[in-house]
């Protein structure tokens, strides 16, 4: 009933989209120069078909990372300087997590200079660096998985996990087949890779798939508490109370129900209407509005989003900065009260049109993704 999103932060969605891309082609560059290097081929899969499509696609990866740099730094909301792009862990945001990106993409520069200056600085020089240059996509995960707003998003875990799970299979693929390499090596290295990919996914899932990751990542406190504040208004003494009580952070199971308007000139609104189990007496409702599409879902153009209590049930309000299938991020506000970012995944069933599924909110907003 829901369909992808699109609306006027394209700075924000190209640096979300492309940092996305540039890890899927980085796998893919990583999985077949891992392939390649053991020699692998078939007679449907030459060993010339594999160098070339590791080739070409690491070219790919290198366009849209420097598309992904360009549109993260012109964006005006995030700290990001041109120096914080090459200089690891000097930046102002998320400054450990920022550094890694940087030296990803130095690991990169080196790579793509010395494969240009590949025959006046010889073969043996330029494979060490080639070997070292795959330190790059590990570093690059980790950056993403640091900084990226998208990391508690469903899809955005699949893609993570399958870029993980696609380079220990390669790895394998690897000791398989490289039959000079002992038995004992070939299971050391099933076994380091594995027991790597195992750690990274628990880290995911216990540190940047928390609330509170913002915070603990190095966001500036000064965008924690104002993340693209609007001015406050005056409450009254009741809503001021109810805001005070009411969590800044929590994650939650959610139920309630779904609703859509008949298309009328090919448009049309989706509204959800639901409670949190975890937050007594809470209410999230979202609003989307756009484009009918003919599988019964919207396109949106416009979405906001407000959380509260029965009583007052526009304590924070905002709009929409995320839409794919059915997971939906928003920032909300409230005055005097720092942004909340609400990450929700809600599970529809059409028939009844009820909604389930679980939200998670954490204090700080961000409208820089990876």
């Amino acid at each position: 009933m829901l369909a992808a999103a699109s609306n006027s932060k394209a700075l924000w969605y190209l640096t979300r989209g492309t940092g996305m891309v540039s890890l899927v082609l980085l796998t893919a560059s990583v999985a077949f120069g891992v392939v390649e290097l053991a020699r692998f081929a078939t007679p449907r899969w030459p060993r010339f078909v594999v160098a070339a499509l590791h080739r070409n696609i690491s070219l790919l990866a290198t366009a849209f990372i420097c598309v992904h740099i360009i549109t993260a730094v012109a964006d005006s909301f995030a700290p990001i300087r041109i120096i914080d792009v090459f200089v690891p862990f000097i930046g102002t945001y998320r400054p450990f997590w920022l550094g890694l990106g940087a030296v990803a993409f130095d690991l990169l520069i080196a790579l793509v200079v010395t494969s240009l200056l590949r025959e006046r600085i010889g073969y043996k020089t330029w494979r060490i660096v080639h070997w070292a240059a795959y330190a790059c996509w590990p570093v690059a995960l980790l950056h993403g998985l640091g900084t990226g707003s998208d990391t508690r998003i469903r899809w955005a875990v699949f893609v993570n996990v399958g870029c993980l799970a696609a380079v220990v299979a390669a790895v394998w693929v690897r000791a398989g087949w490289t039959r000079t390499t002992s038995a004992g090596r070939r299971a050391l290295a099933v076994l380091a890779s594995s027991t790597i990919a195992l750690g990274i996914v628990a880290w995911m899932l216990t540190e940047p798939m928390r609330p509170g990751w913002a915070r603990k990542a190095g966001t500036p406190p000064a965008l924690l508490a104002s993340a693209r504040a609007t001015p406050a208004a005056p409450t009254s003494g009741a809503v001021g109370s109810a805001l005070a009580k009411f969590p800044l952070s929590f994650t939650s199971a959610l139920h309630g129900s779904i609703h859509q308007t008949d298309p009328a000139a090919g448009r049309a609104t989706v509204t959800i209407a639901v409670r949190l189990a975890a937050v007594a007496g809470a209410r999230l409702r979202v609003v989307i509005e756009g484009r009918a599409l003919a599988d019964g879902g919207v396109s949106m153009d416009r979405g906001t989003a407000r959380l509260g209590t029965a009583a007052e049930p526009n304590l924070f309000r905002g709009e929409i900065v995320s839409l794919s299938g059915t997971d939906v991020v928003a920032l909300l506000r409230a005055p005097n009260r720092p942004t909340l970012t609400v990450t929700m995944d809600f599970s529809i069933d059409n028939t009844s049109n009820i909604v389930t599924g679980s939200v998670a909110a954490e204090s700080g907003g961000s409208a820089s993704g990876n």
